[in-house]
């Protein structure tokens, strides 16, 4: 089982140097993969946590986690397309792709935290896993050569093209995050993963099989498709034999990799945690 670390762009820090420094020691410790979160607003929990403290732009931290790093794979956790608008959103994609050697990993969601989503008011609550669907077929023919056209419900155009694409001729890896239910469906339309948000064992267990079923179905094979969770830890909390355990337990469900989130914006817990947890995290 593979291990990411998210990374704390969204805690505060004054100086996002300091995340960059946190992702070169995590990939020093041999970590997997580097994520970053995404929030625009300081609404909802946001505003709560940080008060007027910086949450800084997941890409844009991305774009220089790409020349910072040379190893471990960068992801974002989830990049909220409702958010955004696909067209410079793939542009950016792509560059940070090629920045990285093809390092990138795209998770994507359509958000849960109704204050923020509401004062962006790029497209209305209800109808946010619909943009969702188009915005990720929209990327899809971005990113494939030639001229491309669409007619949808959020998006229309006629033979546009955009350069570069991703790294790779196959794309970016999409990691459709959330809970059951859409997010599942999502994931096997237009994705090759699905990241959990908190779930146990048991839970991902039972969506990594109903997830195989819905793949069969659709006649998409199953090797391949990645199951991911996300964690948000305890700092507190540095008993490596019970992550041991826990995260163990993790692997007999399927889980192809953790995704582990320390839940503060102090810089030398960090390095503490990263530390104590390295015999697990290489």
């Amino acid at each position: 089982m593979r291990y990411g670390y998210v990374t704390p762009n969204s805690w505060g820090l004054d100086d996002p140097r300091q995340v960059v420094d946190l992702a070169v020691r995590a990939e020093d410790l041999g970590i997997d993969s580097l994520w970053v979160s995404h929030h625009v607003l300081h609404r909802g929990f946001i505003g709560e946590r940080l008060g007027r403290l910086p949450y800084h732009d997941p890409l844009t931290m991305l774009g220089v986690l790409a020349t910072a790093t040379s190893r471990s794979r960068l992801g974002v956790s989830v990049l909220v397309l409702p958010y955004l608008h696909p067209m410079p959103t793939a542009k950016a994609l792509a560059t940070i792709d090629h920045l990285s050697g093809g390092r990138l990993d795209l998770g994507v969601g359509v958000g849960g935290v109704r204050e923020e989503h509401d004062a962006i008011a790029q497209v209305p609550w209800e109808q946010r896993g619909a943009y969702a669907d188009e915005f990720l077929q929209v990327l899809g023919l971005l990113w494939t050569p030639g001229p491309s056209s669409f007619d949808g419900r959020f998006f229309s155009f006629a033979d546009l093209e955009a350069y570069p694409g991703p790294f790779s001729p196959q794309g970016l890896p999409i990691r459709v995050g959330g809970h059951v239910g859409a997010s599942l469906r999502r994931a096997v339309r237009f994705g090759s993963g699905w990241q959990a948000v908190g779930q146990g064992p048991d839970e991902v267990a039972a969506a990594r099989r109903e997830l195989h079923q819905m793949l069969e179905a659709a006649g998409r094979p199953t090797e391949g498709f990645t199951i991911e969770v996300r964690l948000h830890l305890d700092t507190d909390d540095l008993d490596v034999p019970r992550y041991r355990d826990r995260f163990d337990a993790y692997e007999a469900a399927g889980v192809d990799q953790l995704v582990l989130a320390p839940q503060t914006g102090d810089i030398d817990v960090h390095r503490r945690w990263l530390d104590s947890l390295a015999s697990l995290l290489g």
